[in-house]
């Protein structure tokens, strides 16, 4: 697996985080990164303490497999969090409701979990995956 790597302009510098807008050039005109299309910005970390500021152009990498971990995580551990806790609750505060109301309980929490990890990834950007490695310019 080849590391994702970005080149753009940074716009923010917030400590040891990195706010970057990602160059629009034509390589990026078959691109399937939605968050990149709807002008979605990097949050990355300067693990090399390179001296930046507002305007510089960098290059940020982001491991393929941190990206995809987290990704996965992010991704599928809140919903079977989602349906284990509507599952044990119910069986727990209404054991006479059976198991069928329990696992009626644990698929609408596995739901709203999903709803929620999605609604609030689209809000946010995760932090650390990207890292800047260089000034390009």
């Amino acid at each position: 697996m080849k590391p994702v790597t970005e080149t753009g302009r940074i716009r923010e510098i917030r400590g040891s985080l990195v706010i970057v807008s990602p160059d629009r050039s034509a390589s990026c005109f078959g691109c399937m990164n939605m968050e990149c299309k709807t002008g979605g910005l990097i949050t990355a970390e300067n693990p090399l303490s390179l001296p930046l500021e507002a305007g510089l152009i960098v290059e940020v990498v982001s491991p393929p497999r941190i990206a995809l971990l987290r990704q996965a995580l992010a991704a599928f551990l809140p919903p079977i969090l989602g349906f284990l806790a509507g599952f044990s609750l119910t069986s727990l505060f209404f054991p006479q409701a059976g198991e069928r109301a329990a696992i009626s309980a644990g698929f609408l929490l596995l739901f709203a979990a999903a709803v929620v990890v999605y609604l609030i990834r689209g809000k946010s950007k995760a932090a650390g995956n990207f890292t800047v490695t260089r000034i390009a310019g």
